[in-house]
């Protein structure tokens, strides 16, 4: 029997090949869900198609390969579907082949199957080493179960040469899957690193716009909405000449809520210093200040907490992100809608969830979600939202959205708790409430 070095080697090499076709297609432009799922499906179909084709042979229809490698990535990074579908491909390869290993390759693949679908879900909440770790100990124990299997099914005897292929099998196994994943986790990490290293570079250009211009185009707009103001009560003017100057009082309150958003986007942590407050007060104090626009919009507002939740924030930054989030979620949820506001409290962390069943966004618009100009609103600016990511970020916060068109949106956020202090109670009497 040949160990066949080689064909171990070129095996390694059918594996690794599609993640670096992966990463400079991606590199280059975004691929759709729909085109990355269909890739994830070629590659790794064809990959398990080429390793079993120069599999090493132990005697006749007996092989051992590196197919579980492209199996596992197809479940991994391709999804479910994709995974089940790699797994029916390899199963008609296999039959076609034949011979005694089939049916110890059968009853591995269907129980990693059952185990992978549990596995992926995992598999996203962990970190990069635990990832590498984990997949390492899931292909050797795969590896293993095909062996031991394979002799107690087909009754073969072990002998030095092939303890010495059944060693070099498991280590291939180990050694390509930390390779795959640490590429592709690594690719990941640095792609999501970039992008936001882009959103802060024109955060922080938005920013030094709004120190320098806001003051100067408010101090002018203060005066003239003073005059408009005065105009208004002439008894001179005509009824639709005093709708017109109401129309102009309210464009200029517009732009002077703009101008707002634009100044506390050039705030910083420099300014003011981080405290414990109170979130679940705070978050009380926002949906009872919105309880009238929700009337006007004929929203139901549900307002849900489980325990009180101390959280390091600035409270009037804390209770704009909470306001913005709630108005949101009000007016995508208009008219006759549901907004639910829940507050959870984890071992050390708080979860805030804004839910609302309003008209949704799609995988792109999440995407572009606290990009400058970019809104979901026919009048919009998206600094609303910018600010808003930008005060989570201050928190040391994280945020999520989930949503689909026309069923509505979840937005959670994440804190980590903070210990209680006496400043509690002055820094809620301070705290206004927003009409």
């Amino acid at each position: 029997m040949n160990i066949h070095y080689d064909y171990i080697l070129l095996q390694m090499l059918m594996v690794l090949f599609p993640i670096i076709l992966y990463q400079a297609i991606m590199s280059d432009k975004k691929m759709s869900q729909k085109a990355e799922t269909a890739y994830w499906f070629a590659v790794c179909a064809i990959t398990v198609s080429l390793c079993i084709v120069f599999s090493i042979q132990l005697e006749e229809g007996i092989y051992l390969d590196l197919r579980m490698i492209p199996w596992f990535l197809a479940f991994i990074y391709g999804g479910r579907g994709v995974g089940l579908l790699v797994s029916a491909f390899f199963i008609v390869i296999r039959f076609l082949m034949g011979g005694n290993g089939m049916i110890t390759a059968f009853l591995v693949m269907f129980a990693g199957c059952l185990v992978m679908i549990r596995f992926k879900m995992q598999f996203t909440n962990w970190n990069r080493p635990k990832k590498i770790y984990m997949s390492i100990a899931f292909l050797v124990l795969t590896s293993l179960a095909l062996i031991i299997s394979g002799a107690l099914l087909l009754d073969v005897m072990t002998t030095k040469v092939r303890l010495l292929v059944y060693i070099i099998f498991t280590a291939a196994n180990s050694i390509t899957v930390w390779l795959t994943v640490h590429l592709l986790e690594s690719y990941r990490e640095k792609t999501e690193l970039l992008n936001e290293i882009r959103k802060n570079e024109k955060l922080h250009v938005v920013g030094q716009m709004a120190a320098s211009v806001a003051h100067e185009i408010r101090n002018p707009m203060t005066s003239v909405r003073g005059f408009v103001q005065l105009l208004s009560t002439s008894s001179s003017l005509s009824d639709s000449e005093k709708g017109y100057l109401s129309v102009c009082l309210m464009e200029l309150d517009r732009a002077n809520k703009i101008i707002s958003d634009y100044l506390s986007l050039g705030k910083s942590l420099d300014q003011e210093k981080l405290c414990p407050v109170n979130l679940s007060w705070i978050a009380s104090q926002s949906v009872n200040s919105l309880s009238s626009y929700s009337l006007m919009e004929n929203v139901e507002v549900k307002f849900t907490i489980d325990h009180k939740a101390i959280v390091l924030g600035i409270p009037g930054r804390v209770q704009q992100m909470l306001v913005n989030l709630i108005k949101n979620a009000i007016e995508a949820a208009s008219p006759s809608g549901l907004v639910q506001v829940t507050l959870r409290k984890k071992e050390e962390s708080v979860e805030a969830t804004i839910t609302d069943n309003g008209t949704g966004m799609t995988t792109q618009q999440i995407e572009n979600l606290g990009l400058p100009y970019y809104s979901t609103k026919e009048k919009g600016t998206g600094l609303g939202i910018m600010v808003t990511l930008q005060i989570i970020k201050e928190m040391g916060g994280t945020w999520t959205v989930k949503s689909q068109l026309n069923q509505g949106t979840q937005f959670t956020l994440t804190f980590p708790l903070a210990q209680e202090d006496g400043s509690l109670a002055s820094q809620e009497s301070s705290l206004v409430s927003i009409p």
